[in-house]
C-alpha cells in the first residue's frame, strides 16, 4: 500500500530526508517515530502527493509518486484521509460543513459520522466557525474530518498536538475501533510510541 525505498528530499541546501526505507503493514495501524523536525510531516505529504522525492522510490496504492500528474494525485487524495499537524479548517464553513465538505465535492460516503460526533463529543460545537472554536476544538474537528470516511488510508501528522491526554485516549480507542470493523491503514506521526501494539517506523 505503502512503500519507500531509499529515499531521499532536500529543502534548499536542508537534507531532510536521507535514505529512508519502509514500508506500512496494511489494515494495521502504523505509528511513524522521530524527534520534532526530522521529516514525519515530508514522509507524510509524499504520501499524499504535495512533495515529491528528489530520488528514490515512493509507492502508494501501487502507484509510483514521482510519476503521476497533478490530476492523478487529486484522483489519488480521494483514497487518503489526511489529519493535518497545523489542522486547516476552512474559516468560512462552520465545523459540520468542514466535516462534510469532501463528501459533497467527492461524493465519498461519510457512513461514520455521527459514530466519530458521539465518541469525540463534539456535537455541541458543529454549528460554530473555526474562530468561535478553541484550538483543542478545531483539532477534534480536523480529526473528525478524516476519521468520518470509508478511506482504505488515513495518515494523521502528529494529531494530539493540540489536544488534552484524556482526549488522545479518546482518539486513540477511536482509531482501534474502526481499524478493527472497517480495517483502514492508519499511518501516525509521533515524537513518541503511541500504543506498543502499533506497527513502528523509526526515523533517526
Amino acid at each position: 500500500m505503502v512503500e519507500f525505498i531509499d529515499v531521499y528530499k532536500s529543502y534548499g541546501d536542508r537534507l531532510v530526508i536521507k535514505a529512508l526505507s519502509f514500508r506500512i503493514v496494511p489494515d494495521k495501524i502504523n505509528q511513524l517515530i522521530a524527534p520534532q523536525s526530522r521529516g514525519k510531516t515530508t514522509v507524510l505529504k509524499m504520501i499524499y502527493g504535495a512533495t515529491k522525492p528528489d530520488d528514490g522510490f515512493v509507492r502508494v496504492f501501487d502507484a509510483d509518486i514521482s510519476s503521476l500528474s497533478y490530476s492523478k494525485i487529486i484522483l489519488l487524495r480521494r483514497y487518503i484521509g489526511i489529519i493535518f499537524e497545523d489542522i486547516k479548517l476552512v474559516d468560512g464553513l462552520t465545523a459540520r460543513d468542514n466535516i462534510l465538505f469532501i463528501g459533497r465535492y467527492t461524493g465519498k460516503s461519510f457512513s461514520l459520522i455521527d459514530e466519530v460526533v458521539e465518541v469525540l463529543n463534539i456535537g455541541t460545537i458543529l454549528d460554530k466557525y473555526p474562530e468561535e472554536l478553541s484550538v483543542s476544538e478545531q483539532a477534534l474537528i480536523g480529526i473528525a474530518r478524516a476519521l468520518s470516511y470509508n478511506y482504505p488510508l488515513i495518515v494523521a501528522d502528529e494529531p494530539f498536538r493540540f489536544i488534552s491526554e484524556d482526549k488522545k485516549n479518546m482518539v486513540l480507542e477511536l482509531i482501534k475501533r474502526i481499524n478493527r470493523r472497517r480495517d483502514i491503514t492508519f499511518l501516525i506521526t509521533s515524537q513518541v510510541e503511541l500504543d506498543p501494539g502499533f506497527y513502528t517506523i523509526t526515523m533517526g
